[in-house]
Parts: C-alpha cells; structure tokens; sequence
C-alpha cells in the first residue's frame, strides 16, 4: 500500500470544494498530546473490524465513551467479533499508521471495505478537525462539508 500523503488530502479537499483551514502544530499522537492545540474539536478516529471480516471507521468526540456492546449490536455483530484493526491492516487499508488515522485515507479503500460510522455528537460541534494524512498538521471544516466530502468519496456515513 502507497503511504497516504498530506498532498495527496488538501488535492482532495480541494478538488472536492471543501472549504477548509488548515493548521500547522508539532506531531499530536492522540488528543491527550501535550503537544494537541488546546483550540481544536477534541476527537478521535478509531478502525475497527469484525473478526476475519468487514471494517469499520469510527469518528467521534474524544470524550464519548465507546459503549462496545451498543456498536456491536447496532452492527449487528456479536461484542466478541469486534475488534480493533491492526497496525499491519491499518496501513495496507489506509497507508497510514496509528495516531494518523483520518477520513480523509478513506481514499485509500478503493474496494471500499470500510464501513463510516459517525458520532452524532459531532453534529453538534461548529468545525470537525481532522488530520490531512499526517498528525503535524490538523484541517478543521464543517458536519455538512464532511458528509459531503465522504458522499464524493463513495461512503454513506451511518450516525451512531
């Protein structure tokens, strides 16, 4: 799998009218970073899966508890078939590592494996900040303009 690139997100963003800001800090690997702006939406992507089977993005607000059993059953998936991917399966998928993890190497899934669930919580915020493929720099832009982007992409993003 090609690596992700930041180019590769702004082309992206742009080639899609996404209106976006984009802002530079030291490399955060979670949102607990002392490093993390103190500014920015506080989230989290998480790539999850179904033992030996599909995946799933999760995308949602540092402080929502991940209610596993809740997930599973709105998936229809037994808890104890849902896992999180591994570093190896996130890299071949998205050509990125952990603490990378963005929607924006959703375009790495060409065969469009991976399932994007959403936090409704997230509606509620004015900007979502999401990492262009790389965790030095971080691209706030709107609910609307990330459905959108994720429509463009081939992906109906499920609000969980």
């Amino acid at each position: 799998m090609q690596k992700a690139t930041e180019q590769e997100a702004l082309t992206l963003l742009d080639q899609s009218g996404i209106k976006y800001q984009r802002i530079e800090h030291p490399a955060i690997w979670s949102m607990d970073d002392p490093n993390a702006p103190k500014n920015l939406p506080k989230v989290k992507n998480l790539l999850l899966k179904k033992k030996n089977g599909s995946k799933f993005y999760l995308y949602l607000t540092n402080n929502t508890r991940v209610d596993f059993k809740e997930l599973a059953e709105s998936l229809k998936i037994s808890r104890s078939q849902l896992v999180f991917s591994s570093e190896t399966e996130l890299e071949n998928l998205l050509g990125l590592v952990s603490g990378m993890v963005t929607p924006l190497s959703l375009m790495h899934d060409v065969e469009k494996k991976v399932q994007v669930l959403i936090n409704h919580d997230l509606k509620n915020l004015p900007l979502l900040a999401v990492h262009p493929n790389t965790n030095r720099a971080t691209i706030l832009l709107t609910w609307t303009d990330l459905l959108k982007l994720l429509r463009q992409m081939g992906y109906e993003a499920k609000i969980v």
